[in-house]
């Protein structure tokens, strides 16, 4: 193809582009009425396809930056302009979950409000101290927003996405760095900034951080002076996730090997402050578990490692193996792992294996943890930056100028178009919403209101928006914030005691999952002491397990008793939950 030619081609490329992205941005509805198998209403979309036609006009301006940039003009102005309209791009995205949080970031919530005003780390006050989150730091940094009067959720939702912005402004500036190509710029954001990526820095957890600080401990080892940064940021990793020490094994082993191959000697010393700063840290919180809460180790751990084996890591077939493989699909990263592997003369070894290692540590808890039960892939999304920052930079090792402008391109617009798709298919079906959860609790705790029950107990295994509120007690039969629970997850007759003869809720919710699988409510002892509840008017409140203790029902207004001939009462029904 002549010069011209290929100049005529970009040139009618970039007009597409501009002209798609405007049409986006104007008449989003229109546009969307062109999609097909959108899950959900097309006038409750608009803020994916503004999100799409923001990409475009950045893939437009892209083509023209490289264009000018391989003439020799000046580019600065217009790489910030670009930046801003992904960045747009993205934070548009992330409007459409702009009122959804997951349920799980409302044990987060609980644990940094309990904390901010004086109760200590407990999920609500007067209730023993347990560890129910995931991530210390995390908590303490949204215990700190709230001591500065932020609302925590919104504080969550905000310093998420602040965060993943970071993230994909040092991806972007990293990759203009070693490719000087305003595409690869694009490609990295469209791949980073997929669905996933999208779903879980809106959610309300702590993924985003962590996110940032794996993509900081590959820009350390691209930048050489890595051991230091490397070092004090797997210290942080540690009190952001508890699967952190499996990726320090991964780099401290890899450094060790690295320093081999390089000098023909290991250097134990010279590396060990990779692995002795993060263990000093992991000590130090293992410490004060077991001082604070009387257990190193916390609730989630023992709530969520019955089912994980070390015979999934060898199982290809496996679930943690089909959860990594059906993520890297379904956000479109599949279209470029093919080229993680290719390495060209110019690229940095210590910058390509501690990526590497870092990626294989955390794969290895997510294979063997059996991947995750929520949607789009919260355990992907933090490493997506490095999976998709070598095989962007390895197009300008392996590809001419011409072919990675248009492979650029088309898997930019493609990756772009997955989000939107996939972004609206979760939104149609958000995972396990905080505010559903939240009617829940206060559904019961009207029903307890009317029956006039003093510190109703309700026993469920969604525990966020509950503890957080608390509008109603909580037994938590996904056992986050329950210890007894998490250690006898599985163990029935435990359960059966707990349940039927120490706690003894006034109301039993949810589905046959997490504690309720174990089969303890199978027994005679939910019939012998509980009746059904039902709330015919309340599509959230059906469930497989409904239930009120039968000596707290009374007689009250918008509630319904129904009787078997005998007199034994066999139903409650709730018609109005009006007080």
């Amino acid at each position: 193809m002549t010069r011209t030619a290929n100049a005529l081609l970009i040139f009618v490329a970039h007009l597409l582009l501009l002209a798609l992205g405007g049409a986006a941005l104007a008449v989003p509805e229109i546009m969307l009425a062109r999609v097909a198998q959108l899950a959900g209403p097309l006038d409750t979309r608009d803020w994916l396809m503004r999100g799409f036609g923001a990409g475009m006009i950045a893939l437009s301006l892209a083509l023209w930056i490289d264009t000018r940039r391989a003439e020799g003009h000046p580019v600065t102005g217009l790489l910030w302009l670009m930046g801003a309209g992904l960045t747009a791009c993205f934070l548009l995205y992330a409007q459409q979950l702009g009122g959804w949080w997951i349920d799980d970031a409302g044990i987060t919530f609980s644990y940094a409000r309990s904390l901010a005003e004086g109760a200590g780390l407990t999920f609500q006050p007067g209730q023993p101290p347990t560890e129910g989150y995931s991530s210390t730091l995390w908590m303490a940094t949204l215990a700190l927003a709230h001591l500065l009067t932020f609302d925590i959720p919104m504080a969550a939702k905000t310093i998420g996405l602040a965060l993943t912005v970071l993230t994909l402004w040092i991806s972007m500036t990293w990759v203009w760095r070693v490719t000087e190509s305003a595409l690869a710029m694009v490609l990295s954001v469209a791949a980073i900034g997929t669905a996933p990526t999208v779903v879980w820095a809106t959610s309300g957890q702590e993924h985003a951080l962590q996110a940032l600080l794996l993509l900081l401990i590959a820009v350390a080892a691209h930048l050489r002076l890595w051991r230091l940064p490397v070092a004090l940021l797997l210290s942080l990793l540690v009190w952001t996730r508890p699967e952190t020490p499996l990726i320090v094994i991964a780099v401290f082993v890899t450094a060790l090997w690295m320093t081999h191959r390089q000098e023909g000697r290991i250097r134990l010393w010279r590396n060990l402050i990779l692995a002795a700063l993060p263990f000093a840290a992991f000590v130090g919180l293992m410490a004060f578990r077991l001082h604070y809460f009387g257990d190193p180790f916390p609730n989630p751990y023992h709530a969520k490692t019955s089912a994980s084996s070390l015979a999934g890591l060898i199982n290809p077939f496996g679930g943690g193996w089909r959860y990594v493989w059906a993520g890297v699909q379904d956000s479109g990263v599949l279209l470029l792992l093919p080229l993680v592997l290719v390495v060209g003369a110019g690229d940095s070894l210590p910058r390509r294996w501690l990526i590497f290692a870092a990626l294989a540590g955390h794969i290895g808890f997510v294979v063997w943890a059996k991947g995750d039960w929520m949607g789009q892939y919260r355990f992907l999304m933090p490493v997506l930056p490095l999976i998709v920052l070598p095989a962007v930079m390895a197009i300008d090792h392996a590809f001419s100028l011409r072919a990675r402008a248009w492979l650029a391109t088309i898997a930019s617009i493609a990756l772009f178009a997955n989000t939107l798709t996939q972004l609206d298919r979760f939104d149609a079906d958000p995972t396990t919403p905080l505010a559903v959860v939240s009617e829940i609790g206060q559904n019961f705790a009207k029903v307890a209101e009317k029956m006039t029950i003093q510190t109703p107990l309700l026993a469920h295994h969604d525990a966020g928006a509950i503890s957080y509120e608390r509008s109603i007690g909580l037994v938590d039969l996904g056992g986050l914030v329950d210890r007894d629970v998490a250690r006898n997850m599985a163990n029935a007759d435990f359960l059966r005691a707990y349940i039927f003869e120490q706690t003894q809720p006034h109301f039993i919710f949810g589905a046959r999952n997490f504690a309720a699988a174990s089969g303890f409510l199978d027994g005679p002892e939910l019939a012998r002491d509980y009746v059904p509840l039902r709330f015919p008017n309340h599509p959230i409140m059906e469930s497989d397990y409904s239930h009120i203790r039968r000596d707290a029902v009374q007689e009250a207004d918008g509630i319904t008793l129904t009787r078997a001939p005998d007199g034994t009462l066999t139903a409650v029904i709730v018609t109005d939950l009006a007080p």
